[in-house]
């Protein structure tokens, strides 16, 4: 794996570790406020997110080796997993509001605070030195 692989998949280990903890306090608040019904929609929810996360991560660690050509190549192929991640995404969301019955508004809540580990990582990659 190369430098920027790596570096991108230490990314990836932190926005899915911030994303879990998210999804702990969204489901605990949750249980304490609305019942054991929503807590397990809104894990549901954050679980959904971290699937997504995971799947960019895969996608990140597998392009360096199997497209070694040029930049906009690579670019090609990452752009290339953003269509699988939102139908993956889009058919959780929908089992887990049709199929499931899950408590909608949780459920989304979570799905929401959980991608806030993106942006929590962001504003820590910034505040690093290097």
């Amino acid at each position: 794996m190369s430098h920027a692989a790596e570096i991108l998949s230490q990314g990836i280990r932190r926005v899915l570790i911030s994303q879990m903890v998210l999804t702990l306090l969204t489901a605990g608040a949750a249980l304490v406020l609305l019942g054991s019904a929503a807590a397990l929609a809104a894990f549901y929810g954050g679980g959904v997110a971290l699937i997504s996360t995971w799947l960019l991560g895969r996608r990140v660690s597998r392009t360096p080796e199997t497209v070694k050509q040029n930049d906009a190549v690579n670019q090609l192929a990452l752009y290339a997993g953003v269509l699988p991640r939102f139908i993956v995404t889009l058919a959780l969301l929908a089992a887990g509001l049709g199929w499931l019955k899950l408590a909608p508004i949780p459920l989304i809540v979570a799905f929401g605070l959980a991608q806030l580990g993106f942006v929590i990582n962001l504003a820590s990659a910034r505040q690093r030195p290097g």
